[in-house]
């Protein structure tokens, strides 16, 4: 007896904390998310799952890391209030309902789990009852069975062996010491378990929850878990969604939500997250074992001296035994109605399995007391040391010291059968044995094992990188985040977005085809682009950063369920959808026709298209809004091009056909109401409309429509009177009357589905004029300088004007041309349209094989992502376009 309560009193004196843990929140994904220096995409090989549990997450940036800590510890706060608060109102209602105060003097371990703890262990010493075969315990080792060393040497140690209990436990209950080696809860609850726990919630409710940007160009954001808050037993307790995701904030998510940890244990090897369960039974034993202490030093020290028998006292195992609930007296039918025999529980892995982690994280609460610090790892990650997440079911730990930990399998623990002795002839000669774990990230070792390769290419992506403002300003980032401090152009001027075509449908079972992951590795050559020195020459002087973001429209479209309907809803009425009228042969290509091609038919037809339209038009609407919410001020100095692929350049041409020539800019406020903004145009003016691979020739074409200028457009560098002559431009409403200030029709000669766009605004002026291809990007054009602006050149001399002969100047309709030359400056400050891509050739090219390609060519092509670039950062009007980009006759005949 003496013993025991000199060990207790010995206990109470332990008010030294564990250190706090040096957290690092990772994300996991298999492509480079919004980071310009991170390589490409791999290669499309495999299905998403596979590539994700391959995949090794990665880190946040030091400063986003320090971000992301800071708002997991308010939340952490403002959880604890919200919890406190709903405790003192249950505690008030009870005390109300049942005219005693016997329950005020209860406090539950959400409310002060430290202060709960010394009142269990003083309840222990005055006990005058303890059980003879107990042996001294030391503080939080009786939590989950295996922590069996105490504050003396080779004092073995009780262990818990009902875990199912560990819940109610810390709220409203005291362990008392028990026979067998194991505690029994005893509450006024105990035995009407099962009642409570089936007891449906009665009220539910979204509890706190944070959402932080994230990312170099701040395009994602991290969402911290949403707290859902139950009645059970009349007190209000939350429940954690144990889900941190990492989601982009402007475009609809498909694949491309990241899971993300916040991770607190990480392998020696590669300083990678320890899998979030396995850490929090790391840090459940580190906080029962006190490694941080001089006590435990000297546990080391004296298990080494004794040998095998000592090394096997100071070994902590991982995951508790698995154990049985006795009964004082079983019954028969009690174990039959339940499933089980002789007083045997059936067995419940998942529960029990749930019910550990939740007496582990219990236990890290706990040892940290009333300090603000979270010691727990949090969130999911689906990589593991060897690339598959493991739980190491059987593996013993040694703590080494404060920080360093081994987890060893049964067959290297210690043994004295065997004479295994891993700490005196491995850990303490520093020779390799288990898996190495540490606690807390270190960045200079993650900077050893994982070098930052400091290509020309990297370093072009850091100067050319832009951000939103969502969270600090780029100015303020910039001190703070070396990420972001070589960037030349860090407020970002002009804004692209991108209308994708046909086929993304097909991206929500082929993660591989998703439009969004072509963005990113196309931003990501933007921003290289604008750090060459090249593309740099011909920015303008108040050019900002590029950003580019994808417009998905295609993703709130369910066609595929709604075929005809008769509109009767009797017994004779018909209902029917594509899924009932496609044959089950040939299942692969159906579903590619179903997922790709049908969404040319859809949009012809007269009950589709408004819809198409209508998606594509709120969702870049609302992509705009949210980003001038994040971006004040950028409706006024800000610049919005729209880049069109395929059937989307269609949908564009529908759209500024029926835009307003101007718009009102105060429609960008966020605070102006949804219902007080037109539903059937964009928010914003468009200044250069790209159209890559477009088969818009052939709709003009259809509808007899031409291609023609917005009269009373406001055009940068021309005389607003210009558009005004009769017969130049067209009217709001007409197809093919854009409100626009340059439009760019890129056609890969191999892409079948490309038409030209010349002839639609004048078919004798687009017979004049010499086919125009996009300047090479190779590094061999560049002394020839094909990027020069005009008047820069002066190796090339003017050619010598020619005087029209008398038969021209009676047979030429000057009138035409010069009204056909009008509109074509008017449409783009070139005097031409169409640009070809320059794709595919050599000796053994065969068409057809690069016809396959060809069609989604646009987004590797680095011309054409130079041409882009060089065409948003120019000069304004038509002083400021490059020689190269002009428009050429063609030389006539017989001169």
């Amino acid at each position: 007896m003496a013993p025991f309560n000199q060990f207790i009193r010995d206990v109470r004196q332990h008010d030294e904390s564990p250190p706090p843990v040096v957290a690092r929140f990772f994300f996991t994904s298999p492509y480079a998310i919004d980071d310009p220096l991170s390589p490409l995409p791999p290669p499309m090989t495999l299905n998403s799952d596979a590539r994700a549990i391959r995949q090794a997450p990665r880190p946040f940036s030091v400063y986003d890391n320090d971000a992301l800590e800071e708002a997991w510890t308010k939340l952490r706060r403002e959880i604890h209030r919200v919890t406190y608060e709903g405790e003192d109102q249950a505690r008030r209602t009870k005390v109300a309902g049942s005219g005693e105060g016997k329950s005020q003097s209860k406090q539950t371990a959400a409310r002060d789990v430290q202060r709960t703890q010394k009142q269990d262990v003083s309840r222990y010493s005055s006990d005058g009852d303890a059980p003879s075969s107990s042996l001294p315990i030391r503080e939080h080792s009786s939590s989950i069975s295996g922590m069996d060393t105490t504050g003396n040497p080779f004092i073995r140690a009780p262990s818990r062996k009902n875990i199912s209990q560990a819940q109610e436990a810390r709220l409203e209950s005291r362990p008392l010491a028990q026979m067998m080696d194991s505690y029994e809860w005893d509450d006024e609850f105990h035995g009407q378990e099962e009642q409570v726990t089936q007891r449906p919630s009665t009220a539910e409710s979204v509890g706190p929850t944070e959402k932080v940007p994230v990312g170099i160009s701040r395009l994602h954001s991290v969402v911290m878990p949403q707290l859902q808050w139950v009645f059970l037993r009349c007190l209000q307790l939350y429940k954690a969604a144990n889900f941190l995701r990492m989601e982009p904030i402007y475009w609809s998510p498909v694949n491309d939500i990241a899971p993300v940890v916040r991770a607190t244990w990480f392998y020696k090897d590669n300083m990678l997250p320890v899998e979030v369960e396995v850490a929090n039974m790391l840090e459940a034993g580190y906080a029962a074992m006190r490694p941080w202490t001089e006590t435990w030093r000297d546990e080391l020290n004296s298990a080494v001296e004794v040998g095998a028998i000592g090394e096997m006292k100071i070994v902590h195992r991982l995951w508790p035994e698995k154990v049985t609930k006795r009964e004082s007296r079983p019954s028969t039918s009690g174990a039959l109605e339940s499933g089980s025999a002789m007083g045997v529980e059936p067995d419940d892995p998942e529960k029990e399995h749930r019910e550990i982690l939740s007496t582990a994280s219990a236990i890290i609460d706990s040892a940290v007391g009333e300090q603000d610090v979270d010691n727990k790892a949090s969130g999911s990650t689906p990589f593991g040391r060897d690339g598959y997440p493991r739980k190491y079911a059987q593996a013993g730990v040694i703590y080494a010291n404060e920080t360093e930990a081994y987890l060893l399998r049964p067959n290297l623990q210690p043994s004295d059968y065997y004479g295994r002795k891993p700490l005196a002839s491995y850990i303490r000669k520093g020779r390799r044995i288990g898996i190495p774990v540490v606690r807390g990230f270190n960045q200079t070792a993650w900077d050893v094992l994982h070098p930052t390769k400091k290509s020309p290419t990297a370093v072009k992506a850091q100067e050319g990188v832009s951000s939103a403002e969502a969270g600090a300003p780029q100015n303020r980032r910039q001190k703070l985040d070396p990420t972001f401090a070589l960037s030349e152009r860090p407020k970002v001027t002009d804004l692209i977005l991108v209308i994708h075509g046909i086929g993304q449908k097909l991206s929500e079972r082929i993660e591989s085809y998703h439009f969004t992951h072509a963005m990113n590795a196309f931003r990501r050559e933007i921003n290289i682009e604008l750090g060459t020195d090249a593309v740099k020459a011909h920015l303008r002087k108040d050019m900002g950063g590029v950003m580019l973001l994808p417009i998905n429209w295609r993703l709130s479209l369910k066609f595929e369920d709604g075929g005809y309907h008769d509109g009767s809803e009797d017994s004779i009425s018909n209902h029917y959808s594509l899924k009932d009228i496609t044959p089950d042969t040939l299942p692969s290509v159906r579903n590619i026709v179903g997922d790709v091609l049908l969404d040319l038919p859809y949009y012809l037809s007269q009950e589709h298209n408004p819809k198409m339209v209508r998606a594509c038009i709120q969702e870049a609407n609302r992509i705009y809004r949210l980003w001038c919410a994040n971006n004040p001020g950028f409706a006024e100095y800000g610049r919005v091009h729209i880049l069109a692929h395929s059937l989307g350049s269609v949908m564009a041409f529908d759209i500024l056909s029926n835009q307003p020539t101007h718009v009102d800019k105060s429609w960008a406020d966020p605070s102006v109401p949804e219902s007080d903004l037109p539903q059937d145009c964009f928010l914003f003016d468009t200044s250069t409309l790209f159209s890559a691979g477009s088969p818009v020739g052939f709709f003009l074409l259809l509808k007899r429509a031409q291609l023609l200028p917005r009269k009373h457009r406001r055009k940068p560098g021309v005389d607003e009177a210009v558009s005004s002559t009769p017969g130049v431009a067209g009217e709001r409403g007409q197809f093919g009357c854009l409100a626009l200030d340059n439009i760019f029709n890129v056609i890969n000669g191999y892409d079948p589905v490309a038409y030209q766009l010349n002839a639609a605004f004048d078919v004798a002026y687009s017979k004049t004029l010499k086919p125009a291809f996009l300047p090479s990007a190779n590094k061999s054009w560049y002394l020839a300088n094909p990027f020069s602006r005009g008047g820069a050149d002066t190796s090339l001399k003017p050619p010598v004007p020619r005087l029209p002969s008398n038969v021209e100047l009676e047979t030429h309709n000057f009138t035409r041309e010069e009204i056909a030359e009008e509109r074509a400056y008017l449409l783009n400050d070139n005097g031409q349209v169409d640009y070809f891509l320059r794709y595919g050739g050599g000796p053994l090219e065969i068409q057809y094989l690069t016809m396959l390609g060809a069609h989604s060519s646009y987004w590797i092509s680095k011309d054409f992502i130079r041409f882009m670039v060089i065409e948003v950062g120019r000069e304004r009007g038509r002083e400021g376009t490059l020689q190269v980009m002009r428009a050429q006759k063609k030389k006539q005949a017989g001169v």
